[in-house]
């Protein structure tokens, strides 16, 4: 049976590897026992192989015939998927930014116009309406900040993590 391995991922990279070269030359290519290579190659591993491992490894399917390097390959994908998904992120506090300082400009014109003499009921309902839609765009803004401050040191200093 062939188990279901992650797109992108260092696991996938070990089993195609491993494929070619086997486990136990990997294991004696690494430092490491069969056991744990084969451990590399699932999923659901939570463990990686060092640079010099996965370098030990690439090296090694070049010289069984192999083309390209799976472990490098994997990283640059993973390295690649991440970043554009960074740069999307960025993309969107940009917009949620905009989002802000058009509502609010709108519900400070609308509010102005409250104050002016003779405004009515509807001028009243209009302004309420721009400052809600203001409201409504600071709370998206304010959700995007945060998902900034999970990812990086800060975030993780605050929650007791030093990873």
């Amino acid at each position: 049976m062939t188990k279901p391995r992650a797109p992108l991922s260092f696991a996938q990279a070990v089993a195609l590897i491993a494929g070619r070269v086997g486990y136990a030359r990997l294991a004696h290519l690494v430092g490491r026992s069969e056991r744990a290579v084969r451990y590399w190659s699932e999923s659901e591993c939570r463990t990686t192989p060092s640079l010099g491992q996965a370098k030990a490894m690439d090296l090694a399917w070049r010289a069984a015939g192999g083309a390209g390097f799976p472990m490098l390959e994997s990283y640059a994908r993973q390295l690649h998927s991440e970043s554009l998904a960074a740069r999307a992120c960025a993309a969107g506090l940009a917009e949620d930014l905009a989002a802000v300082a058009r509502e609010t400009a709108d519900a400070i014109a609308t509010g102005i116009a409250v104050t002016r003499p003779g405004a009515g009921a509807g001028a009243i309902r209009h302004a309420i309406a721009e400052a809600e839609e203001a409201s409504g765009a600071t709370t998206r803004l304010l959700g995007r900040l945060k998902s900034f401050l999970s990812g990086t040191s800060a975030g993780r200093a605050e929650r007791g993590s030093n990873l």
